[in-house]
């Protein structure tokens, strides 16, 4: 699995750079030199979906996405596995919900292409797919890893 994490944050600052260099070239371009690079939206449009959906499955294999601090606070320190299980399930439901949207959606844009470059908006959708499966997989693996600590820990007591 931190093969794939580190996969994904590779993809992110790669779309990110991208998206900053072509985005300060369609700025230069146009503002300087008075000459507009219309292909430059169609990039900007791919590297900015793919990085928020590699960036998001980062976010989630890093655990950093929001939690409540306040409510983890509150109770005792060995609450804190019951909470991020719960956290896992509700995450689990709402990416599942995604994933089974997402494989219609993609085959709904099937025969959509960006004006200018032509490349298929399938691909770049398709991206929503494989980020949600792999969150999923992660999810599953760190659920059965909280539930087998928690096995653990009430064996020991």
């Amino acid at each position: 699995m931190k093969k794939i994490e580190q996969l994904f944050s590779t993809l992110t600052g790669l779309s990110l750079t991208i998206l900053f260099i072509v985005t300060f070239g369609q700025v230069i371009q146009r503002y300087v030199f008075q000459m507009p690079m219309p292909w430059a939206t169609d990039v900007i449009r791919i590297f900015f979906v793919y990085s928020v959906f590699f960036g998001m499955a980062v976010g989630l294999f890093k655990k950093s996405h929001l939690n409540i601090d306040v409510l983890l606070q509150a109770f005792p320190k060995k609450a804190r596995p019951y909470f991020d299980m719960i956290s896992n399930i509700v995450i689990f439901i709402f990416l599942s919900c995604l994933l089974r949207y997402s494989i219609p959606f993609m085959q709904a844009n099937a025969d959509q292409y960006t004006p200018y470059l032509m490349f298929p908006m399938s691909y770049v959708y398709a991206v929503i797919s494989v980020t949600v499966f792999c969150m999923l997989i992660f999810l599953i693996f760190d659920t059965f890893k909280i539930i087998s600590g928690l096995l653990k820990h009430a064996t020991q007591a």
